[in-house]
């Protein structure tokens, strides 16, 4: 296993940071607006595809732990809106606002990870030199 360089580190640290951040406001609108089985549910679903796969990502801050961690969260995501919430209803009926809305936040969380990829850590890696 190679040495985790500082830029590698610098994104470990963010992303635990922005996961972090992520879950704080997902508490705090819980427990103001209220999320889970309310009108803004599809907010849940936003909001976890936006900050999963930076847990991932997190890690070890490098592309194969966010990839892991998008497809992690897409597969779960969608797993679970077109199989496993489909099981204790009558008919299949697909929630279309959470599917999209949980892709609309996997979308924003692969522009974040390009945009900290592109600009953030070169310039990490250029501190380190």
């Amino acid at each position: 296993m190679s040495k985790i360089t500082l830029p590698e580190k610098k994104t470990q640290l963010y992303s635990w940071l922005f996961f972090g951040s992520g879950c704080s406001l997902v508490l705090v609108l819980q427990f103001t607006i209220g999320l889970y089985f309310t009108e803004h549910y599809f907010v849940a679903h936003f909001l976890l595809g936006l900050f999963l796969p930076f847990a991932f990502y997190g890690v070890a801050g490098n592309k194969f732990s966010y990839w892991s961690g998008f497809f992690a969260t897409l597969i779960f995501h969608l797993g679970y809106e077109l199989w496993e919430d489909q099981l204790d209803r009558s008919s299949y009926i697909v929630d279309w606002d959470q599917v999209v809305s949980g892709l609309v936040g996997i979308l924003f969380s692969f522009l974040i990870y390009r945009w900290w990829e592109k600009n953030i850590k070169p310039k990490l890696a250029a501190v380190n030199t």
